[in-house]
């Protein structure tokens, strides 16, 4: 794999972010806040691409208390997500495709923040250099600072 993995899976947000306890309006419990910086370990679990490299780059979250959508900035790339509807941590993130002279790849993020960070699976599907091949990465996050806030 000549593309830097380390790189491209460097998603996780440039936005201005908030952080912990964070309550809605009168009468309402707490909303959703998960924005801040999270310090990231990253493991390859899954394979089909031969030599890949990952990094546990600096990683930040913005997002507005309450709101549905988030952005995810991992090194140089940043990722629009978007939590599910029934409430919690659990989100996924829209594709994103990288390319250069060599190789292309896309990357989509699923999984969930919890009060003390973050658990994800980032999907890595290349399609050049032929054949085309698929890996995953493990991403462990933990929240710098205030817990986030998981109603």
């Amino acid at each position: 794999m000549t593309l830097k993995a380390g790189v491209v899976l460097a998603g996780v947000l440039s936005l201005a972010c908030g952080g912990g306890g964070t309550s809605g309006p009168t009468g309402v419990g707490p909303v959703r806040s998960v924005g801040g910086d999270y310090t990231m370990a990253v493991e390859l679990t899954e394979n089909g691409c031969g030599a890949v490299t990952v990094l546990p780059l600096p990683t930040r979250v913005a997002h507005s208390p309450g709101a549905m959508q988030f952005d995810l900035t991992h090194g140089p790339a940043t990722y629009s997500g978007t939590f599910d509807g029934a409430g919690g941590g659990a989100f996924r993130t829209a594709a994103r495709t990288f390319s250069d002279a060599v190789s292309t790849q896309v990357l989509h993020i699923e999984g969930r923040f919890v009060v003390s960070g973050l658990e994800a699976v980032v999907t890595v599907d290349q399609s050049a250099p032929a054949p085309a091949c698929r890996y995953l990465v493990r991403w462990t996050g933990t929240k710098v600072g205030s817990p986030n806030v998981i109603p």
